[in-house]
């Protein structure tokens, strides 16, 4: 325990001199903004989940790349392969850091957006918070994972790119099946999925095979995406320094 809580010490220092903590919160009040104007014409129950998919995730995402370009660039890597802390514990640090962050930043965007909704209609916006953060988290943290097996792989962030954005469109594509455009089952199939229907469930009932679906193949993804971040991360990073 006292491992990780350096770790994740580490990382949340990390991050802040990165400005995540500026920049995400900043970004998250103005994506409020836009949420409150689009939500007359999407309703919340979708709108909401379809903005933490996109937004939410998709800057998850870019963190990851960023800090563990960062990391390579700086050596921090090659200094955990040799100190006392476990992988598992390096990977969990970053999944608990990011996706604290990306909650905060989920936060701010919900809070605000009912906010100015309410002060512009005087409708209050009623949801099961811990669905609707259930939801969030899986997202945050399926995005990290995947991040990191992504990453692990390349040096360069150059050479990372094109890959990230091949893996990044597809995550995302869902939000084309929660707004009702494109409604072939093929969409469920994709990981972000389960928890963004997680997310719809706080706001409307849902059937039985949906919360099934949610809960078990959230479940199942985080599951295997970790085994495979672990796995990747031995192969990439601890088998390759030798």
């Amino acid at each position: 325990m006292n491992r990780l809580a350096s770790a994740m010490k580490t990382d949340i220092t990390v991050q802040v001199r990165n400005r995540l903590y500026y920049i995400g919160p900043a970004f998250s009040v103005i994506a409020a903004g836009i949420l409150a104007l689009i939500a007359p014409t999407v309703e919340l129950a979708i709108s909401i989940p379809v903005a933490m998919i996109l937004l939410v995730g998709g800057s998850t995402l870019l963190y990851v790349v960023g800090l563990i370009t960062f990391e390579k660039d700086e050596g921090t890597l090659n200094a955990v392969i040799v100190s006392p802390l476990r992988t598992y514990e390096y990977l969990l640090s970053k999944v608990l850091t990011l996706t604290a962050l990306a909650t905060f930043e989920s936060v701010i965007i919900i809070s605000g957006a009912t906010l100015l909704i309410f002060r512009n209609t005087q409708k209050l916006v009623t949801f099961n918070i811990v669905l609707l953060l259930a939801g969030i988290i899986a997202i945050g943290v399926i995005y990290t994972l995947i991040g990191i097996i992504m990453m692990v792989r390349y040096d360069r962030l150059t050479d990372a790119l094109v890959p990230v954005l091949a893996v990044a469109i597809p995550l995302q594509l869902p939000f084309l099946y929660f707004l009702g455009w494109l409604t072939h089952s093929a969409f469920l199939i994709v990981p972000t999925s389960a928890p963004t229907l997680l997310m719809v469930g706080a706001f409307s009932s849902l059937a039985l095979w949906e919360w099934l679906y949610a809960v078990g193949y959230t479940i199942m993804m985080i599951t295997g995406l970790s085994h495979w971040a672990y796995g990747a991360f031995r192969t990439h990073v601890i088998l390759k320094a030798g």
